[in-house]
């Protein structure tokens, strides 16, 4: 999913967002975003034992709720070294 430059920005100047599984609408949870060139990486505290990191895991949708707005995301396994070094 490719985020506007105007997303990119505000996301990367966050210290934190909330973000709401399409399968557990009505759990929110705080989580951590990092932003590096043009995408967007989330990481579980929990790592694969969170409840939301189990539902994207999956490939389902979710919604991020930032700064008074919405925005719905999916979530790709950033498993490649590549990824994990940025």
């Amino acid at each position: 999913m490719a985020f506007d430059p105007d997303k990119l920005r505000e996301l990367r100047d966050l210290p934190q967002v909330v973000i709401r599984t399409e399968k557990h609408p009505q759990s929110a949870v705080v989580i951590w975003v990092v932003v590096a060139d043009d995408e967007v990486f989330v990481r579980s505290v929990r790592g694969s034992k969170g409840c939301w990191y189990r539902d994207l895991a999956k490939g389902g949708f979710a919604m991020l709720e930032f700064s008074g707005r919405r925005l719905e995301v999916q979530a790709l396994a950033a498993s490649d070294t590549d990824s994990g070094q940025r």
